[in-house]
């Protein structure tokens, strides 16, 4: 066997060996030479290796088998052997998140600003936060990678922000290129709702999924996919823009949702937390109905408080945005047909209401089958959503069965 080849086959088996043993440690190595179906002597020299870069180690003995015998010695991952960082970059602000090889959170920071037009600046001092939360420069060397998420479309060859309405100024640079030279690390970007998708699938309400859908409704509105496992990213990198799905067809009218409709052309326009406060607005203006909201003083918040004090004019616009929002479901199952819709933003975390409606509307479809099987939930994660799905990025090039990327492994443990 060539030597190439060689180094090929045994890190395989190695990460094959790292994958068992972390998620169903402790374990003793005659156990993971079963499941693997080598030899223990394969085994007893991958153990070994791996024991010397402490990403294994072992805590002591288990128990004898049935036959008896010498009690095996029993192997745990190290989980701390190595650190992956999720950055989530918004309008004027960036959330930081160091984690574990577990995912299990170490270090959390916010990196604020007022202007965001300089990214070269804002970078650097996400890369002085994440120097100054890891600690010293040992640690610093134990970093897998880093994700980050970002609003718009990627460029993930050339490393940059295609196009976005938030950071105009931030089209073109170099992001990937200036945080590896910073970071000296590898670095993983993702669009932002894509990266949240991946947090909620891996680590969320989509853990038991393979075929999921994400939406997401704040600003803006937004889809991630995720089919067979794999987040799909279109030829483009555009899938998941449902908010430019024209509305015509649809059933929408204003006699139906007279808070709500206004002549819009597409769901992006409509299902939105800043038209939501802005209708609310121009319905109390009208004052047609009793209501406790005050015209100057609506937001998100006061209409969630309304509607949880059953004030009706509250209630029929979220029973409106439900609906509205329950038909464009309806288009996203019928078109993936996946077994999990996961919706998630302001408006879902705030007003429960709003996912109860969307469901009803969504599982009366014509077209029922589909419709009456998929599971429609909120998203488990909230804030920590992207942060998480960036670390993911990270952590799934390591872990993610059953197609190896060997990036990360190499990082972390070197080829002799």
């Amino acid at each position: 066997m060539k030597k190439s080849n060689f180094h090929f086959v045994r890190q395989i088996n190695e990460i094959s060996v790292l994958r068992i043993v972390r998620d169903e440690g402790p374990i003793s190595r005659s156990e993971v030479a079963r499941r693997m179906g080598v030899s223990k002597v394969i085994i007893g020299g991958i153990v070994r290796r791996l024991l010397g870069t402490n990403i294994l180690y072992e805590i002591g003995k288990g128990e004898s088998t049935v036959q008896g015998g010498r009690r095996p010695v029993m192997l745990e991952f190290n989980a701390d052997a190595g650190l992956a960082i999720g950055v989530e970059v918004h309008l004027h602000s960036a959330t930081i998140l160091i984690t574990n090889m577990n995912a299990e959170i170490l270090h959390e920071g916010v990196v604020n600003f007022n202007d965001n037009t300089n990214p070269k600046a804002i970078l650097t001092r996400i890369t002085k936060s994440i120097e100054k939360m890891v600690g010293d420069e040992e640690k610093m060397n134990s970093i897998l990678g880093v994700g980050i998420a970002l609003p718009g479309l990627i460029d993930y060859e050339g490393g940059s922000i295609l196009s976005t309405h938030s950071l105009k100024d931030w089209e073109g640079f170099p992001i990937k290129n200036f945080l590896e030279d910073s970071l000296d690390t590898k670095v993983y970007m993702e669009n932002d709702v894509k990266a949240i998708t991946l947090g909620e699938y891996h680590w969320g309400a989509g853990q038991h999924a393979k075929n999921v859908v994400y939406i997401w409704l704040g600003e803006g509105i937004g889809a991630g996919i995720i089919i067979n496992g794999d987040i799909y990213r279109g030829i483009t990198a555009s899938a998941g823009e449902v908010g430019y799905t024209e509305i015509s067809a649809r059933g929408i009218n204003r006699g139906k949702y007279p808070i709500l409709y206004q002549d819009q052309q597409r769901f992006g326009e409509i299902l939105t937390t800043p038209h939501l406060e802005h209708s609310m607005q121009q319905a109390v203006s009208a004052n047609g109905r009793m209501t406790v909201l005050k015209e100057t003083e609506i937001n998100l918040q006061k209409i969630a408080s309304a509607a949880k004090n059953k004030d009706e004019l509250a209630l029929d616009a979220l029973n409106e945005f439900g609906e509205i929002l329950g038909i464009l479901t309806i288009g996203v199952i019928n078109l993936f047909n996946p077994e999990l819709i996961i919706m998630g933003g302001p408006v879902i975390d705030k007003c429960p209401m709003v996912l109860d409606s969307a469901t009803r509307s969504a599982k009366a479809d014509v077209l029922s089958i589909p419709a009456e099987v998929v599971e429609i939930k909120a998203g488990a994660l909230k804030n920590r959503a992207g942060t998480l799905g960036a670390v993911g990025m990270v952590l799934q090039d390591l872990f993610k069965p059953p197609i190896v990327n060997l990036a990360t492994y190499r990082s972390l443990i070197l080829p002799e």
